[in-house]
């Protein structure tokens, strides 16, 4: 029961985050399933909690999407993330929870005080260096979205346009990666229902998030998230010494 609670709690805020924001449902999945969960198999479990998320997210938006701007960042992301995940799993990837702690409070610390300050010109090196971090990132820890997210956002300033091609490359990317970790080993049948779980409560708040967009303060919301995504680094990053 313990396991259902740490898997359906964090996915139904991680759902609703998702809904509003466009991006934040990896990183507060992997705020929590490292204290529950070995670090490759909470990896696998968000990416593949993810993938559903965002396959519900962009039949939304379809009519939004713009297909062709995920393909040079995807050129770039498959063959990095193949490399990256090779690379983690022969690592000890649970001596690695410092590494990620730190990684969450400086992600915090830059959305809090450095979101908008960094611009870039959407173009081939951009999307070399944005997709490559993203590849990496994912494949250590499942959380590689902000990075992609400032190369989106440098093309998409139209809201519904961001929504539906940002969530269109996350779910290419998350089936593929979802994909790899499946043959590799990393995902065993005995997390199927807690799996099943974490889907249906993404769903339901990526629901509650779908509804609310158009009416919240979404930049309450936004400081409320990276505060939890600092204090949940810094519990990560104690935990891991």
């Amino acid at each position: 029961m313990f396991q259902y609670i740490f898997v359906v709690v964090p996915a139904v805020f991680a759902g609703l985050v998702q809904g509003v924001t466009g991006f934040g449902a990896g990183i507060l999945l992997m705020m929590f399933y490292p204290f529950c969960f070995q670090m490759l198999q909470s990896s696998a479990m968000s990416q593949l909690l993810c993938a559903v998320l965002c396959i519900s997210i962009v039949w939304r938006y379809r009519h939004f999407v713009r297909l062709q701007i995920c393909v040079l960042p995807l050129v770039f992301y498959f063959p990095v993330y193949f490399a990256a995940i090779r690379m983690a799993m022969k690592l000890n990837m649970d001596s690695l929870k410092p590494v990620l702690g730190i990684f969450l409070i400086v992600l915090a610390v830059y959305f809090i005080v450095g979101a908008g300050k960094i611009q870039i010109t959407a173009g081939i090196w951009s999307a070399l260096v944005c997709a490559a971090l993203a590849a990496i990132i994912d494949a250590f820890f499942g959380i590689g979205g902000p990075t992609i997210v400032i190369y989106f956002m440098a093309i998409l300033k139209e809201k519904q346009e961001y929504l539906g091609t940002i969530q269109t490359f996350f779910m290419i990317t998350s089936l593929y990666g979802t994909a790899v970790r499946i043959l590799s080993g990393q995902l065993s049948s005995d997390l199927f229902l807690p799996l099943a779980a974490g889907a249906a409560a993404l769903l339901l708040g990526a629901r509650a998030g779908s509804r609310i967009v158009e009416r919240i303060d979404i930049a309450k919301m936004k400081l409320l998230v990276y505060g939890l995504i600092g204090a949940a680094g810094l519990i990560t990053f104690l935990s891991g010494m």
